[in-house]
């Protein structure tokens, strides 16, 4: 009796230093298809009951859902289907012809948070959203209370195919590896992942294939089930434009989503594969916008995109991280998010707060490129009004026009501003109080 009242003691002294957060925005990467937020609020506790409806509670969705609600460190409890429930797994009894079979529908009310879907696979991303949602534990924070803003999400893909290849003949990736790049891949609803079949171990096989039966089919087993329960389907081929006859061509545009090259100025970035692809050029997507608007010119349907990796010039996990993110979101959202939704200033607003979650799950991640960007519009003959900015928003830019190299004592960058032509301008950004990319120099024309 004792020992019980000391763990009831310890758990309301655990719950009672645990912190209240209140969401006041809601950043979901992809954008989704429709989001209004409302005035009311929804409270999460700690213990939260979770009720399922036409879905097994056994089932791989619900164990991922129910794990990772475990991970943000919060104790979930599955009850039976009834109107007394902190989030409910709903499966429709009727096909909703608008949601397909990847959409979704969240809702969260003043009652209560509701995920609905056509099948496992949408209630899954349904799932990814609400993750977003909510905000990222670690191990030194635990929440007693999350208040939500009621909100309605209806959600659904823009293409069917939205993967990543890798090309592992430089070097093959281990499990853990492997593992880490899905889990990314999942949480913002990428669905293919490419494999070229090259230096691949025994292991990473095993977590790859599951039609080699000289292995293990047992290991083989846990990976399909693993990879199933987070949404990403495992392809193994070597094709650079892949041929499906049900849904079209998926498309590979080298020149934007190669993440194998530099994405910021190469003088301070690791090693990489020639040529620069920034977030920027990433989300802007040009050649993946040619190259569909070419294939149904010709009358041929597209089914997706995918962006691709080769390892030649990476050594490690840590260094495979730092080349795919954050530049998977911007290909997340130009293959998921509706064109019209797709909105520059935004995402990289977005993707601030993003950067802070992958962090706080151990991902390693470039903060992207510093290099200034110029907006020149004459005033006279001798004079430009330049607009200085980078990718990064919250960077602060200083300059020097006198020939010195510029330091954080120099002039602030604070708007456009005009210089006669000829001047020769130094920059020195700097982003979190750190200086990036040491100076830039350019000569006003």
């Amino acid at each position: 009796m004792k020992r019980k009242v000391l763990i009831v003691l310890l758990a309301l002294l655990v719950a009672g230093c645990g912190q209240q957060v209140v969401v006041q925005q809601v950043d979901i990467i992809p954008e989704p298809v429709f989001m209004v937020q409302k005035e009311g609020t929804f409270t999460l506790h700690t213990n939260p009951k979770v009720s399922v409806l036409n879905v097994g509670q056994n089932s791989a969705t619900v164990k991922y859902i129910m794990k990772s609600l475990r991970q943000q460190h919060l104790r979930p409890k599955l009850v039976a289907p009834s109107e007394n429930y902190d989030i409910e797994l709903v499966l429709y009894d009727t096909l909703n012809m608008e949601l397909g079979d990847e959409g979704y529908l969240l809702e969260v009310r003043q009652n209560g948070i509701r995920l609905s879907a056509n099948t496992e696979t949408g209630l899954l991303y349904a799932y990814q959203t609400l993750a977003q949602i909510l905000p990222q534990s670690s191990s030194d924070i635990i929440y007693a209370s999350i208040t939500l803003p009621e909100c309605t999400i209806l959600d659904y893909p823009r293409y069917d195919w939205r993967g990543l290849m890798l090309n592992v003949s430089g070097r093959a990736l281990r499990p853990k590896e492997m593992r880490r790049v899905v889990e990314a891949m999942a949480a913002y609803k990428m669905n293919r992942l490419s494999v070229d079949g090259g230096r691949w171990t025994e292991d990473s096989l095993l977590w790859v294939v599951d039609s080699l039966t000289s292995y293990s089919k047992g290991e083989m087993d846990e990976f399909m089930v693993w990879a199933g329960e987070m949404g990403v389907k495992i392809v193994l081929r070597d094709d650079t434009v892949v041929q499906n006859d049900s849904a079209g061509v998926v498309l590979m545009p080298d020149d934007c989503w190669a993440l194998d090259c530099y994405q910021a100025d190469m003088r301070y970035q690791p090693e990489a594969n020639e040529g620069v692809q920034t977030l920027g050029k990433a989300y802007q997507g040009e050649t993946f916008k040619r190259m569909t608007a070419e294939a149904t010119g010709h009358g041929q349907a597209v089914a997706g995109g995918e962006a691709r990796l080769l390892t030649d010039c990476i050594g490690n996990q840590s260094e495979t991280e730092y080349m795919i993110l954050p530049r998977l979101l911007a290909v997340s959202e130009v293959l998921w998010s509706p064109e019209e939704k797709q909105d520059w200033s935004r995402f990289r607003r977005k993707v601030e707060e993003h950067k802070l979650r992958l962090g706080q799950r151990g991902y390693n991640y470039c903060e992207g490129s510093f290099t200034p960007q110029f907006e020149a519009r004459r005033v006279d003959s001798g004079t430009m009004n330049i607009a200085i900015g980078t990718e990064v928003p919250n960077t602060y830019i200083f300059y020097t026009t006198d020939m010195s190299c510029p330091t954080r004592s120099s002039a602030i960058y604070i708007g456009p501003m005009n210089l006669k032509r000829g001047t020769h301008i130094k920059i020195l950004p700097v982003y979190k109080d750190k200086e990036r990319d040491s100076v830039y120099e350019f000569v006003i024309k």
